[in-house]
């Protein structure tokens, strides 16, 4: 289940629009070297966020069982802070850094389109 927090909750609801679920995993395949193959375009609606967690998840488990630099060097790609890691790592495991790593990627995908004038 993802963050309850209201902030969270309006950002995930943005993933019910294709536009937006394409370009956010797009944005998670470029960060973290996806192969487009392992990371598909999850169905729009609800359950989208969770789909897409639950592939960044493996893939940040696969990240760290290579080392540290594998998995610090996606997060610097991502534009996860140090400090918020180690916080998210504390609090919550990989599962909750997955969902941070994916409300990162909507943000970034956000702001652009905002920007852009698209959204």
């Amino acid at each position: 289940m993802h963050d309850h927090r209201p902030s969270t909750i309006g950002l995930v609801r943005h993933l019910e629009h294709a536009e937006v679920a394409q370009a956010v995993t797009e944005q998670l395949r470029k960060d973290l070297a996806i192969d487009p193959m392992r990371l598909p375009v999850p169905a729009v609606g609800e359950q989208a966020f969770e789909d897409l967690r639950t592939t960044i998840v493996g893939v940040l488990e696969e990240l760290q069982r290579s080392g540290p630099n594998g998995l610090g060097a996606a997060l610097y790609r991502v534009d996860i802070p140090e400090a918020h890691f180690v916080r998210t790592m504390s609090t919550g495991g990989v599962h909750a850094l997955g969902g941070e790593v994916v409300l990162r990627a909507l943000q970034k995908v956000l702001t652009r389109m905002r920007y852009a004038g698209r959204y």
